[in-house]
């Protein structure tokens, strides 16, 4: 089982309608390849952690890294796992709003540009990991 954690900017601020289609294609897609995973968004900027297969993960991440709707993709981990961190989710889903991000995160402030790739907020796989985990609680799968 291989987990792939990364951030990246979005080239515009997503609607509500496109982050709903997104999400659609998204669990779609990983039904379809075998995946599991959790996606977070605020203020034009995506967290995201995927786990399934070697192949399906390397697909994967090659077409989310081609995707022109987002830029600044930055890899935060690419590990072997023994077990999924959302095994019945094809994808979990959160969009964040400021108050919510600033009671989760440290360091941040409504004024921080695209807080889920800020390397200052977002300093390695622990601590998206640990951010994924809590929007993860009680959410709608």
């Amino acid at each position: 089982m291989r987990r792939i954690v990364y951030c990246s900017q979005s080239t515009h601020d997503f609607t509500p309608d496109e982050l709903v289609d997104l999400l659609g294609t998204s669990r779609d897609n990983n039904e379809r390849d075998g995946l599991s995973g959790m996606l977070l968004y605020s203020s034009q900027s995506f967290l995201q952690l995927l786990e399934g297969g070697d192949a399906a993960i390397r697909s994967t991440y090659e077409r989310i890294a081609a995707d022109p709707r987002h830029m600044n993709l930055r890899k935060l981990a690419d590990i072997d796992v023994p077990a999924p961190t959302f095994p019945d989710w094809t994808m979990g889903f959160e969009h964040v709003d400021d108050e919510e991000l600033a009671d989760d995160l440290d360091g941040f402030t409504p004024a921080t540009l695209y807080p889920l790739v800020n390397p200052d907020l977002i300093t390695n796989a622990g601590v998206a990991t640990t951010l994924l985990g809590l929007y993860a609680k009680n959410r709608v799968r």
